[in-house]
């Protein structure tokens, strides 16, 4: 077997393995994602950004620091 072939071969694995663990891992943060921008006021479907490669998590977390939360934010006397 030509060692070429071989190391692309290991390569597309290596790269089919990495695409399977970050959805793995995206489908893992939706669930409770949804439920946290569902009881801010904001859409679920921005729970989605997580499936986005590298910056799907950052953007998630840059929506819920940054903006205004349509249902309010509890104070921290208030739970």
């Amino acid at each position: 077997m030509d060692p070429v072939t071989w190391l692309l071969g290991l390569g597309s694995l290596l790269v089919f393995g990495v695409v399977v663990v970050h959805l793995l891992t995206a489908l893992v943060l939706i669930i409770p994602t949804w439920r946290v921008f569902t009881r801010a006021g904001f859409s679920g479907a921005l729970s989605l950004f997580h499936l986005v490669p590298l910056i799907g998590l950052f953007i998630v977390m840059a929506v819920l620091a940054f903006s205004d939360w349509p249902n309010g934010e509890a104070s921290p006397g208030k739970r």
